[in-house]
């Protein structure tokens, strides 16, 4: 019976950890640095940002990691954004100083 009870258990504990279909985002994308970044590369940053963000934000929600990884996922990401937001920003006010000349 223990032995049954055992397999059962572990089965599930299979399962639980295939639900979520996103495995855990990787390394952070580089952003091009706004001050000195062409179009070309702010447009590759941009995808690179968007799809790590995307695919953090599917991977915190599937609600697989205990609570302190899920603050330190958490506060990565937040962190990457406002890095990436800054370099937009950056980006933006050099942009618009060029096409003011």
């Amino acid at each position: 019976m223990k032995v049954l009870l055992m397999t059962v258990l572990i089965c599930l504990a299979f399962n639980a950890s295939a639900d979520c279909p996103v495995k855990r985002p990787g390394e952070l994308p580089v952003l091009p640095d706004g001050a000195v970044a062409s179009d070309e590369a702010m447009y590759r940053g941009q995808l690179a940002a968007e799809k790590y963000l995307l695919h953090a934000e599917a991977y915190i929600g599937c609600d697989m990691m205990a609570p302190r990884q899920h603050l330190i996922l958490v506060a990565k990401v937040e962190d990457f954004s406002r890095v990436y937001n800054d370099e937009v920003i950056e980006f933006q006010i050099r942009s618009n100083l060029l096409a003011e000349k």
